[in-house]
C-alpha cells in the first residue's frame, strides 16, 4: 500500500524534561542553602582530622587526609538525588529514536501532546495502515527490579502497576474521543525485560511489550481497511489540531 513520504515527529519528553531541570534547580537552590551550614562545618573537621594524622603520620598524611575529608563533604552536599522526570524523558527519547524510521516510512509519530483538559500528556501517537496506536513509555533501569507477571497483575519490583496500564487505557480513551478513531494503547518498556514470550503481553487491554520490539510490532500489526496514506495524513493533521504539544 502506498504510504505518504516520511514524517518526524518532535519533541518527546519535553514537557517531563522541563519538569526534571526545575526540580533539579530547586534542588540546586536547596544544597546552597544548606551548604552555607555543612561546609563550614566540613573544613573544621577536615582541619582537626589533618592536624590529627599528620601529627601521626606526617604532614602530607595528613594534607590528604584533609582534603579527602573535605571532597567527601562538598559530594555529600551538592550530590544529585534521583529524579524520575528526567529518567522518564530520556526513556520518551530512546522511544521516539524507535519510532523515527516509522515516520520516515509514511507513518505519522507525534510526541508529548496535551489532553485537552488534563494536566495529563500523550508520550507518543503513531498513526498507520494499522490506525491508531498511543504508546507510553516507561524507562524502567532499576538493577534491584525486574518486572514480574501474576495472572493480569503486573509489577516493577514490589509495585503494583495496574494504575499506570489504567491510565495508559484512560489517554487512549481521550485520545479516541479527540480523533473519532479506536486508538490502541501501549506501554513500551526501556530496561527491564516483559516476562513473556517474545516479550510482549495484553493486560488490562494494554499492549506491555519490551521497547526494542515496539516498532516490529508495529509494523507486524495487520492494515485495516480505509487507513491509505490520505487518511494517515487527515487524522495526524487533526490529532496536531485537537492534541496540542504539551504544555509542561
Amino acid at each position: 500500500m502506498a504510504i505518504a513520504p516520511g514524517r518526524r515527529g518532535d519533541g518527546a519528553g519535553a514537557s517531563a524534561r522541563r519538569i526534571g531541570e526545575l526540580a533539579r534547580a530547586a534542588e540546586r537552590l536547596e544544597q546552597h542553602r544548606r551548604a552555607k551550614i555543612t561546609l563550614p562545618l566540613t573544613v573544621a573537621g577536615a582541619a582537626v582530622v589533618g592536624a590529627a594524622v599528620g601529627t601521626l603520620l606526617g604532614w602530607p598524611a595528613g594534607t590528604a587526609a584533609a582534603l579527602a575529608v573535605l571532597a567527601y563533604g562538598i559530594h555529600r552536599t551538592y550530590r544529585r538525588t534521583r529524579n524520575s522526570w528526567t529518567t522518564g524523558a530520556a526513556g520518551e527519547e530512546a522511544t521516539a529514536r524507535l519510532l523515527l524510521p516509522l515516520a520516515r516510512r509514511g507513518y505519522a509519530v507525534l510526541h508529548d501532546r496535551a489532553i485537552p483538559g488534563s494536566r495529563a500528556n500523550i508520550d507518543h501517537l503513531v498513526v498507520g495502515p494499522f490506525g491508531v496506536a498511543l504508546v507510553d513509555s516507561k524507562n524502567w533501569q532499576s538493577k534491584k527490579s525486574t518486572l514480574t507477571i501474576t495472572g493480569s497483575l503486573l509489577r516493577y519490583g514490589r509495585y503494583d502497576q495496574t494504575k499506570a496500564l489504567q491510565t495508559v487505557v484512560w489517554e487512549a480513551e481521550q485520545a479516541a474521543r479527540a480523533l473519532s478513531v479506536p486508538v490502541r494503547p501501549v506501554l513500551a518498556v526501556h530496561g527491564a525485560k516483559v516476562p513473556a514470550p517474545r516479550g510482549r503481553t495484553e493486560l488490562h487491554g494494554v499492549t506491555v511489550i519490551e521497547a526494542k520490539k515496539l516498532r516490529s510490532m508495529l509494523q507486524g500489526l495487520p492494515p485495516q481497511p480505509g487507513w491509505d496514506a490520505a487518511r494517515i495524513t487527515a487524522v495526524e493533521q487533526l490529532a496536531a489540531h485537537r492534541l496540542p504539544p504539551h504544555g509542561g
